[in-house]
Protein backbone atom coordinates (compact mmCIF):
# COMPACT_ATOMS: atom_id res chain seq x y z
CA UNK A 1 0.00 0.00 0.00
CA UNK A 2 1.07 3.44 -0.36
CA UNK A 3 2.02 5.90 2.36
CA UNK A 4 0.94 9.48 2.06
CA UNK A 5 3.84 11.10 0.58
CA UNK A 6 3.36 8.68 -2.19
CA UNK A 7 -0.12 8.95 -2.30
CA UNK A 8 0.59 12.70 -3.05
CA UNK A 9 3.60 12.15 -5.45
CA UNK A 10 1.32 9.70 -7.52
CA UNK A 11 -1.77 12.34 -7.52
CA UNK A 12 0.65 15.07 -8.83
CA UNK A 13 1.54 12.84 -11.48
CA UNK A 14 -1.69 12.07 -12.34
CA UNK A 15 -2.66 15.13 -12.70
CA UNK A 16 0.13 16.40 -15.01
CA UNK A 17 0.02 13.91 -17.63
CA UNK A 18 -3.47 13.06 -18.83
CA UNK A 19 -1.86 9.83 -20.58
CA UNK A 20 0.69 10.82 -22.05
CA UNK A 21 4.20 10.88 -21.06
CA UNK A 22 5.72 14.06 -19.42
CA UNK A 23 8.70 15.16 -18.56
CA UNK A 24 9.53 16.39 -15.07
CA UNK A 25 12.09 18.18 -13.29
CA UNK A 26 12.71 16.83 -9.18
CA UNK A 27 11.79 20.61 -8.85
CA UNK A 28 8.48 20.48 -10.11
CA UNK A 29 7.84 17.73 -6.87
CA UNK A 30 9.77 19.31 -4.68
CA UNK A 31 7.10 22.69 -5.86
CA UNK A 32 4.10 20.77 -5.81
CA UNK A 33 4.96 19.39 -1.72
CA UNK A 34 5.82 23.18 -0.75
CA UNK A 35 2.24 24.09 -1.95
CA UNK A 36 0.96 21.45 -0.11
CA UNK A 37 2.84 22.48 3.22
CA UNK A 38 5.19 19.16 3.63
CA UNK A 39 8.34 21.14 5.19
CA UNK A 40 10.06 17.72 5.75
CA UNK A 41 12.52 16.55 3.41
CA UNK A 42 11.37 13.83 1.21
CA UNK A 43 13.39 11.66 -1.23
CA UNK A 44 11.30 12.12 -4.76
CA UNK A 45 13.82 9.71 -6.07
CA UNK A 46 12.86 6.93 -3.94
CA UNK A 47 9.43 7.66 -4.11
CA UNK A 48 9.42 7.25 -7.68
CA UNK A 49 11.91 4.20 -7.62
CA UNK A 50 8.60 2.78 -5.44
CA UNK A 51 5.74 3.84 -8.03
CA UNK A 52 7.51 2.23 -11.00
CA UNK A 53 8.45 -1.14 -9.08
CA UNK A 54 4.71 -1.51 -8.24
CA UNK A 55 3.56 -0.59 -11.58
CA UNK A 56 1.83 2.65 -10.61
CA UNK A 57 4.14 4.64 -12.94
CA UNK A 58 6.17 4.20 -16.45
CA UNK A 59 9.38 5.91 -16.53
CA UNK A 60 10.64 6.11 -19.85
CA UNK A 61 13.93 7.77 -18.97
CA UNK A 62 15.62 9.55 -16.50
CA UNK A 63 19.15 11.14 -15.36
CA UNK A 64 19.89 12.94 -12.37
CA UNK A 65 16.87 16.22 -12.44
CA UNK A 66 14.71 15.00 -14.64
CA UNK A 67 12.07 12.41 -15.38
CA UNK A 68 9.80 11.13 -18.32
CA UNK A 69 7.55 10.02 -16.57
CA UNK A 70 3.54 8.45 -17.33
CA UNK A 71 0.67 6.69 -15.04
CA UNK A 72 -0.73 3.48 -15.09
CA UNK A 73 -4.19 2.61 -15.18
CA UNK A 74 -3.63 0.50 -12.17
CA UNK A 75 -2.72 4.07 -10.24
CA UNK A 76 -5.77 6.00 -11.49
CA UNK A 77 -8.23 2.95 -10.17
CA UNK A 78 -6.19 3.54 -6.84
CA UNK A 79 -7.82 6.83 -6.58
CA UNK A 80 -11.22 5.62 -8.09
CA UNK A 81 -11.66 3.47 -5.10
CA UNK A 82 -10.92 5.84 -2.33
CA UNK A 83 -13.65 7.91 -4.05
CA UNK A 84 -15.99 4.96 -4.38
CA UNK A 85 -15.19 4.03 -0.81
CA UNK A 86 -15.94 7.72 0.44
CA UNK A 87 -19.38 7.98 -1.37
CA UNK A 88 -20.32 4.82 0.73
CA UNK A 89 -19.55 6.08 3.65
CA UNK A 90 -21.11 9.93 2.97
CA UNK A 91 -24.15 7.37 1.73
CA UNK A 92 -23.84 5.45 4.89
CA UNK A 93 -24.13 8.49 7.12
CA UNK A 94 -26.99 10.26 5.07
CA UNK A 95 -28.64 6.86 5.36
CA UNK A 96 -28.06 6.41 9.32
CA UNK A 97 -29.56 10.17 10.09
CA UNK A 98 -32.48 9.96 7.87
CA UNK A 99 -33.26 6.43 10.07
CA UNK A 100 -32.88 8.24 13.14
CA UNK A 101 -34.81 11.05 12.40
CA UNK A 102 -37.91 8.45 10.98
CA UNK A 103 -37.51 6.50 14.52
CA UNK A 104 -37.64 10.20 16.28
CA UNK A 105 -40.86 11.18 14.48
CA UNK A 106 -42.55 7.70 15.03
CA UNK A 107 -41.58 7.82 18.76
CA UNK A 108 -43.47 11.44 18.89
CA UNK A 109 -46.33 10.01 17.07
CA UNK A 110 -46.85 6.78 19.43
CA UNK A 111 -46.92 8.60 22.15
CA UNK A 112 -49.40 11.27 20.81
CA UNK A 113 -51.57 8.32 19.88
CA UNK A 114 -50.76 6.60 23.00
CA UNK A 115 -52.06 10.41 24.83
CA UNK A 116 -55.37 10.58 22.53
CA UNK A 117 -55.77 6.82 23.54
CA UNK A 118 -55.54 7.25 27.20
CA UNK A 119 -57.86 10.41 27.14
CA UNK A 120 -60.75 8.96 24.67
CA UNK A 121 -61.11 6.00 27.00
CA UNK A 122 -61.16 7.63 30.00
Amino acid sequence: MLNENEKLILMFIINECDDSYKVFDLEDFEGFLMQKNIKRKINVKNILKHLQLNNFINIRYFDDLKYCICATPLSKQIFEQEIIEKNKLKKLKIETIFLLALIFVFAIIGSFLGTLLYYLIM
